[in-house]
């Protein structure tokens, strides 16, 4: 009996690494809006240029500040996700503004999440072409951030969410 609760606990260790990521990634981290991530090598952080990062996205201003794309899957880079921050933005805002860029589109999910301190809001909303598209929110010192999942690439960005933190250097 003496030996049960040490081997227990092995198992139950080994067991829980099965649920991390299985990449030993490279490290984004983001001062100017304090969070952080790892990706693994066949992908990459691009970061735009200051001259093109303010637009629009679904109607609202935003600082466009970088894009996850895999580098090796298509014959050219394939976008994952898209990063863009808006101050002050609400849960409410953010689904409305979904919900008001085009027929078809409306908000099917919202749902609280924490990864590695952050916690964040998952959106999902329905697309014009009909599939489902993830969107995650969270704020930093004032600033919401939008992680825009890209069309069925929500597999390939699961694992790389559950490496979000909080990041301050």
């Amino acid at each position: 009996m003496k030996r049960l609760l040490p081997i227990l606990s092995l198992i139950v260790l080994a067991g829980a690494g099965c649920f991390a990521p299985s990449f030993e990634g490279t490290a984004y981290e983001n001062a100017e809006y304090g969070f952080a991530f790892n990706y693994p090598s066949d992908m990459e952080v691009r970061t735009r240029p200051d001259d093109v990062r303010e637009t629009q996205y679904l109607g609202l201003d935003v600082d466009f500040f970088a894009t996850l794309r895999d580098t090796v899957k298509e014959a050219k880079p394939l976008n994952i996700a898209a990063f863009y921050a808006v101050p002050g933005l609400t849960d409410d805002a953010f689904a409305a503004a979904l919900t008001g860029s085009g027929a078809g589109i409306a908000v099917t999910s919202r749902e609280s999440e924490k990864r590695g301190g952050i916690r964040m809001t998952k959106v999902v909303s329905t697309t014009e072409s009909g599939e489902e598209k993830a969107h995650y929110l969270f704020d930093r010192d004032g600033k919401t951030i939008i992680v825009s999942v890209f069309l069925t690439q929500g597999e390939a960005f699961s694992p790389i969410l559950e490496t979000f933190r909080a990041y301050r250097p």
